[in-house]
């Protein structure tokens, strides 16, 4: 058996698991669960760097703390960087120091759905502000704060198809254009629409670049491709310098007390 085969029949199995979550389970919030928890176990853990780990969960920024983002399915982060405000299974709270990406999965993707999940995403795209402690020139033991415009989180889609023979160049239209319409800062790194395609957004270097573009992989390496491009934007997430460290204290109320002296 070839590689290409073996992607073919892996994908094959990971179908076959997601429809017997679909025809199984009639809750519609346990079979969304159990539909998110077989794409983290196939399609997203083992791809993930070290130090990066997933979980289910909202976003809050520091300049708005008491504002949390709409739950998203998988929240990527660092665990180098700091650790969830709120931690649960279920559903954490991530401060936006440590998110790298997020992931919306779906049982039955089409147009109007995919919408939805770049919708949900698109306004932590624009929560850039990180606040960091770094070492004061000149000095062994004091730090100040500064506040840097970061990268936006990687947007990456997963999902069945509700429509099997959904046609390719159709998808990559329907991504293009909810793209174009939502505007800057919306960018979807990956599409992986399981059992048809794996669909990227071309990136841009400058405003001479014609926006939003769509690449796509739609041979047997799909799910290759995509677990390839899905490491690789982890990997060349933006790490903390040595010394640094970011600064959560805004996120609660509060100040010190000098006690002794």
């Amino acid at each position: 058996m070839g590689l290409e085969e073996s992607f073919e029949e892996r994908e094959r199995s990971i179908t076959a698991a997601l429809r017997a979550n679909q025809a199984g389970i009639d809750d519609r919030t346990g079979k969304g669960a159990s539909t998110e928890d077989v794409v983290e176990k196939e399609l997203l853990r083992p791809y993930l760097p070290p130090f990066y780990d997933c979980g289910k969960g909202a976003v809050v920024c520091a300049d708005r703390s008491t504002e949390q983002s709409a739950a998203i399915d998988r929240i990527v982060f660092d665990r180098r960087v700091a650790a969830p405000l709120v931690y649960s299974q279920a559903h954490s709270v991530f401060p936006l120091e440590m998110v790298a990406g997020t992931i919306e999965i779906t049982m039955h993707l089409d147009a109007t759905k995919l919408r939805t999940d770049i919708e949900r995403m698109h306004p932590l795209r624009a929560m850039k502000r990180r606040r960091f402690i770094v070492p004061e020139p000149g000095t062994r033991t004091r730090a100040r704060l500064v506040t840097l415009d970061f990268a936006s989180p990687r947007s990456f889609v997963i999902g069945l198809p509700a429509d099997p023979t959904w046609d390719a160049r159709t998808i990559a239209q329907t991504l293009r254009k909810i793209q174009l319409d939502l505007g800057a800062p919306t960018h979807v790194h990956g599409l992986y629409v399981i059992g048809i395609g794996f669909f990227y957004t071309i990136p841009v270097e400058t405003i001479l670049h014609p926006m939003y573009r769509i690449g796509a992989w739609t041979g047997p390496e799909r799910l290759f491709r995509f677990a390839d491009e899905f490491r690789r934007a982890f990997d060349r997430w933006e790490s903390l310098q040595p010394l640094h460290s970011v600064d959560l204290s805004s996120y609660v109320a509060g100040e010190p007390k000098l006690l002794a002296e």
